[in-house]
């Protein structure tokens, strides 16, 4: 409607606009457990309330969203060959919420974040929450909404993951060389054994760094203390 294409005037004017801002403005890590000595928690921040169940779309009315996950999750799935045909799609199966620790955490993470967007920090901002709403309260219910309308957050791992090759799950060797194949590595998030804490786009990056330098010979940099 006109006050989109009234942003989109915005910014190919280069001015202020919404076009700009990133879909997550604020992060935070905490934990579920008091005791834990590091976070197991990430929540995200966004300054509009996306419509319920359709990744990418807003709702009408303003608002904004709490978005939470579990850092490093125990839960793990597979990617498995349906065929001999190397264009069939193959099977996938991620297996969220498979781990009971994955499940409470989880729970733990849905009911911090209804406590943050209900503080007094936030309770000038907040009229009334929609998703999933006053009516959840038990976790049978949290759980049930995670189920139901939980995502990814584009963040798989492991699928061709690094191992010796006595392993049967390991694909490609510390060079990240295809076991059995010559002449073939595989550079991306997909050879990480165990998932990294938060977001895989700067390991992934360092991933790549690391490969042409083993691709064109070059010797690793000396170890630094600074």
């Amino acid at each position: 409607g006109p006050p989109l294409l009234l942003e989109v005037a915005r910014w190919l004017m280069g001015r202020p606009s919404l076009l700009a801002v990133s879909p997550s403005l604020a992060h935070v890590f905490w934990k579920s457990r008091s005791e834990l000595n590091r976070p197991d928690l990430q929540f995200v921040f966004s300054p509009a309330s996306f419509r319920e169940g359709v990744v990418g779309l807003l709702d009408k009315e303003p608002g904004m969203t709490c978005g939470v996950w579990q850092q490093r999750p125990e839960s793990t799935g597979y990617v498995n060959a349906r065929s001999a045909n190397p264009f069939e799609m193959p099977i996938i199966q991620p297996n969220y919420l498979a781990a009971e620790n994955d499940r409470q955490v989880l729970l733990a993470g849905m009911r911090l974040g209804r406590a943050l967007m209900q503080s007094s920090a936030l309770a000038p901002y907040f009229d009334k929450e929609t998703s999933p709403g006053d009516g959840v309260q038990s976790d049978d219910e949290f759980l049930d909404f995670a189920k139901r309308l939980g995502t990814t957050v584009y963040h798989l791992i492991g699928t061709a993951r690094m191992g010796p090759d006595t392993d049967p799950g390991a694909v490609v060797d510390p060079q990240l060389r295809v076991h059995g194949i010559q002449n073939l590595r595989v550079v991306d998030a997909s050879i990480m054994p165990t998932m990294p804490s938060a977001n895989t786009n700067a390991a992934t990056l360092m991933i790549a760094e690391k490969a042409s330098d083993m691709i064109l010979g070059r010797p690793p940099l000396a170890a630094s203390s600074d």
